[in-house]
């Protein structure tokens, strides 16, 4: 961020443009480092199980959660914010990346956005859990 602030051109920048530039970089960063923990977590705590990222041709699911064992998985989107909005879970409904997942790790158990807002399960199954309590219930 230093070399960013330093730099000439950025300079030349209005404040707005400046603000609004470092607000995403560090949005970024934030979402970067909770998908982290929250993962490294995950994988701590189910050890017998594989935790990973998986990535599509288009997006990812930002953690998956299978038991090789029982032919099952859960599918997980981390999100930074508090709010809740359809494209935070487009790819946890996704047909073709749903029928990918289940043929490689088994049948899909649960669908979750883990963010920072309140406990909440929606229409279509997709379950938000607030990052706190997530993180607790691991342990």
């Amino acid at each position: 961020m230093e070399s960013l602030l330093e730099d000439g051109e950025f300079q030349e920048l209005s404040i707005a443009e400046r603000n609004a530039v470092i607000e995403r970089i560090l949005s970024d960063i934030k979402g970067r480092m909770m998908e982290d923990i929250v993962l490294l977590e995950t994988k701590i705590t189910n050890p017998k199980k594989q935790v990973f990222q998986l990535q599509f041709a288009v997006g990812e699911f930002d953690m998956v959660v299978a038991d090789s064992a029982n032919a099952t998985c859960k599918i997980y989107e981390v999100k930074h914010s508090k709010e809740q909005a359809k494209e935070q879970y487009r790819h946890l409904i996704d047909e073709e990346k749903l029928k990918n997942t289940e043929f490689r790790y088994g049948k899909i158990t649960k669908k979750v956005v883990v963010y920072r807002g309140e406990n909440t399960t929606l229409e279509n199954g997709i379950e938000y859990r607030n990052v706190e309590e997530y993180l607790k219930s691991l342990r």
